[in-house]
């Protein structure tokens, strides 16, 4: 048993550890590049400082734009004024009689996936507690099985210590569930020939693989590097650091926006409950600053939540590439195929401060030369 984790290790190094300076360099700039799109500074079809930025691939496949999500997507967005209270009852209590369909939980394990990336005492960095106690008991509500909740932070290492001072681990003990670190957990290996950053397989921990549904419970935030990360961003946590390191660097070299697809079709999220009561504007995910939303954003399409999302926070969600490129493999991100159940956009929808990466173009030219 040891021996065959010690070969999964020498393999996984082998095909995804082995990157030269220029490569990373190449990387960087590629993401600094998708920052620069989702500012406006560069377009999708060209433009800036081509030393500097690259723009993202959008010519797919047949079989790539075959899996898109068919027909029309439902978004719930749910007024939750704080914290407080029974946070599920009143999303129950909101959505009844509407059309909103939960997905089929029923007899099913089921993995939530909070954001637990870092920690920062006074900012909205993660996944609230209370959220988290609301999504375990939504999935209980709705007959699953067996309830797991699992991350794997990209940033700090020490799990225990974040699962303290986040409030998240309390949550799990109070409720009842187990808590599985995906950053620790066995691997399995998969195939992703059909993905979008051209590497062969992922190593991917078996909670997420053996799991009946994955369900993404973000922090809704704006990114550094893509603009804006909410549910398909947040499966990056998915992702073992003893295999792709910490902050899941591979990922970044081979493409932040191509690894949030190769994710979101080899995870397959039944959900999405975004967290958007506190969100955070600024230098996020981390050093931003908190900004009061009061919403709750849920749906099974999680193109169509990232780009409802995006529009809550006055993005296009065309300019936002891994949401463009969700958007010709993953689901719908046009207005018209989405059906808005509960608040309207046009009446909650303000303007948030974004990185100062996405307004200085020299800051993205230095992360590129610094593989930052």
């Amino acid at each position: 048993m040891e021996e065959d984790k010690e070969n999964q290790d020498k393999n996984a190094e082998e095909e995804g550890a082995k990157v030269d300076r220029r490569d990373f360099l190449i990387g960087a700039a590629l993401v600094a590049g998708a920052g620069a799109s989702a500012a406006g500074l560069t377009g999708c079809s060209g433009g800036g400082d081509s030393k500097i930025t690259r723009d993202i691939p959008l010519k797919l496949t047949q079989s790539q734009i075959a899996r898109k999500r068919q027909g029309m997507s439902q978004v719930a967005v749910v007024p939750v004024a704080d914290y407080s209270g029974d946070i599920y009852a009143h999303i129950k209590e909101s959505l009844a009689g509407t059309k909103f369909v939960w997905p089929d939980l029923k007899g099913k394990t089921v993995v939530l996936k909070p954001n637990m990336v870092e920690y920062r005492a006074d900012k909205p960095v993660t996944t609230n507690p209370a959220l988290l106690r609301a999504a375990i008991a939504m999935v209980q509500d709705l007959g699953a099985g067996k309830v797991i909740v699992a991350e794997g932070p990209g940033h700090m290492r020490d799990t225990e210590f974040l699962l303290d001072v986040t409030g998240l681990g309390g949550a799990c003990r109070e409720m009842g569930v187990p808590f599985v670190d995906l950053n620790l957990d066995d691997i399995e290996k998969l195939d992703n020939a059909d993905g979008l950053t051209g590497l062969k397989h992922f190593y991917l921990p078996k909670t997420i693989v053996h799991a009946d549904a994955v369900i993404s419970v973000p922090k809704l935030k704006t990114h550094h590097w893509v603009g804006m990360t909410c549910s398909m961003k947040n499966l990056f946590g998915t992702v073992p650091g003893r295999k792709y390191g910490w902050p899941k660097n591979l990922l970044h070299i081979k493409g932040i926006p191509h690894s949030i697809i190769d994710l979101q079709h080899l995870v397959k999220p039944a959900m999405a409950i975004v967290d958007g009561i506190e969100t955070m504007e600024g230098d996020g995910p981390i050093n931003g600053t908190a900004k009061h939303l009061g919403q709750v954003i849920l749906g099974q399409d999680l193109a169509a939540v990232d780009a409802t999302c995006a529009r809550i926070l006055t993005l296009k969600p065309q300019e936002i590439n891994y949401i463009k490129l969700a958007g010709m493999c993953v689901g719908n991100i046009d207005e018209g195929m989405i059906e808005i159940i509960g608040t309207p956009i046009a009446s909650i929808a303000t303007p948030y401060k974004m990185p100062i990466t996405f307004t200085n173009k020299e800051l993205l030219k230095q992360a590129a030369q610094q593989g930052s």
